[in-house]
């Protein structure tokens, strides 16, 4: 049973960022996972039964799907050693597929931007498979897309500089080019963290997704079908 996470515990996770050290992390660790990683935790096994439905081979162990707070920062500019936002990605294991090609789902939360958000997208793709994404595009992609829209998500896209496609449906041809879209649901309501009604309102936005994880996916079996 999800027990909320509470303003005390965002405030915690943007201390441990501001004081950027090791000891207090250590001496706050157990607190932290108890206010903000168990409950991440189930939020995932609180959906888990609408996901192994979508998707019976989506990783649900909540150990292998929720992000760290410490942060490699051996190539950021940003040298902080602990972020403030954490997130949840519901999607297969990145032991067992290429993560490059297939769908994924997410739950994250910002406390210092305030808001939280979730929705779906096709994961870090690259752009072979995107080529082919596109080619595959017809009606049932503009439903399941519709689907995600009406249930709250908002389309977001980075486009190529030239378009790639001129002559093409004028619903799809955003899409068509797209280096990379995804569809996104970003709530400012921090409170409903704190109670079961964060989870009614995932369940929702993410049923809305279902259509357009289930369209991905079939286009990435069937990538991987041409290149064996």
């Amino acid at each position: 049973m999800y027990n909320g996470i509470t303003p005390d515990a965002l405030f915690l996770l943007a201390q441990n960022k501001h004081e950027n050290d090791k000891a207090f992390y250590d001496a706050h660790k157990a607190q932290m996972n108890k206010q903000v990683f168990e409950p991440l935790a189930q939020i995932m096994l609180d959906l888990a039964d609408d996901f192994a439905q979508l998707d019976p081979h989506m990783c649900l162990l909540p150990q292998k799907a929720m992000s760290r707070l410490r942060r490699d920062t051996r190539f950021a500019k940003e040298k902080h050693l602990y972020r403030d936002n954490v997130w949840v990605m519901f999607m297969r294991h990145k032991a067992d597929i290429d993560p490059y090609l297939y769908p994924c789902m997410w739950f994250e939360i910002k406390p210092a931007e305030g808001y939280f958000s979730c929705g779906v997208c096709a994961y870090n793709p690259q752009s072979k498979f995107m080529q082919f994404m596109r080619e595959r595009m017809d009606d049932s992609f503009l439903q399941a897309a519709q689907c995600a829209i009406d249930g709250g998500c908002e389309v977001m896209i980075e486009s190529y500089k030239r378009p790639k496609v001129e002559q093409a449906p004028p619903a799809l041809l955003p899409y068509l080019n797209a280096k990379y879209f995804q569809f996104w649901h970003k709530n400012e309501d921090l409170s409903l963290l704190q109670t079961e009604t964060l989870i009614v309102h995932l369940r929702a936005v993410y049923r809305a997704c279902h259509p357009m994880y289930a369209w991905v996916m079939n286009v990435a079996q069937e990538y991987y079908a041409q290149a064996e």
